[in-house]
């Protein structure tokens, strides 16, 4: 084995990567949600942002699982694995 990164290692990496990115995700649409709009916010950006923070979420979710999907269809036998 050589030394350096496995692909173990790398594959920990990335999902502690993701992880930190939705938890991050998650502050900041808290912090957007909680906001109380001030006599200078219009109506419109104060509905804007919490319909973002509704649907974001969803987004992410179905991103995810778009990302799933592309990966278990690389690994499966007899195809070939592309570079993301």
């Amino acid at each position: 084995m050589y030394p350096g990164l496995s692909e173990a290692d790398c594959h920990v990496a990335q999902v502690r990567y993701q992880e930190l990115h939705a938890t991050a995700k998650g502050q900041r649409r808290a912090a957007s949600a909680a906001l109380v709009p001030s006599g200078r916010v219009g109506v419109m950006e104060t509905m804007q942002r919490r319909i973002s923070a509704l649907v974001e979420p969803g987004s992410q979710l179905l991103q995810g699982v778009r990302t799933q999907k592309t990966r278990d269809h690389a690994a499966a036998p007899g195809t070939l694995a592309l570079s993301e």
